[in-house]
């Protein structure tokens, strides 16, 4: 906690500022989250459950030895479908991320693994494919597991709608993304 009047830091049980001498507790703090913070949150919640699905799902695949040099002959087709299968085994669907996101299913695509996400109640005057590529790309391209799946040439696909307008968003990371 910061002086309002000098900005010096201050004890959480500070009554006076010891810099300037301003009465600490007749300065209340506005707490409230921000548009900005929100929007962070539900990204920040959704980045730790997709990077928690997608380890899973490539651990449960490296133990089970189905993406091995000695599995040449499963093709990726196959690989989509032995992972969404395995998502969906392992969670419930749909499933509350935070309070404003909902991961409505996970579908195997051309290519692609693709999660979809249903957004209720959250800022999106400043969203954007390509906000949410360079938002969501630090984590994913930082997991292992995940670029490990990206080398198997199967890409990740991150659909978003927005619940009171049906705007859509989708993101998606290949290989080249995270070299």
């Amino acid at each position: 906690m910061n002086c309002k009047n000098c900005q010096n830091e201050l004890s959480d049980n500070a009554k006076f500022c010891g810099k300037c001498g301003q009465k600490v507790e007749a300065v209340i703090e506005n707490t409230s989250p921000t548009k900005k913070d929100g929007k962070k949150s539900w990204l920040g919640g959704a980045i730790g459950i997709i990077v928690f699905i997608l380890a899973f799902v490539v651990v449960r695949y490296l133990t089970q030895e189905a993406i091995s040099p000695s599995s040449n002959n499963i093709s990726r087709a196959d690989l989509i479908n032995q992972a969404v299968s395995e998502v969906k085994s392992q969670m419930t669907i749909p499933s509350k991320i935070d309070e404003i996101t909902t991961l409505t299913n996970v579908t195997a695509e051309t290519g692609a693994i693709r999660y979809h996400y249903t957004l209720t109640g959250a800022d999106t005057s400043n969203l954007s494919n390509s906000y949410l590529k360079n938002y969501l790309g630090q984590s994913i391209c930082s997991n292992s597991d995940t670029k490990n799946l990206l080398n198997q040439d199967i890409n990740m696909e991150y659909a978003y709608i927005i619940s009171e307008t049906g705007q859509n968003y989708l993101v998606t990371f290949n290989k080249a993304d995270c070299q």
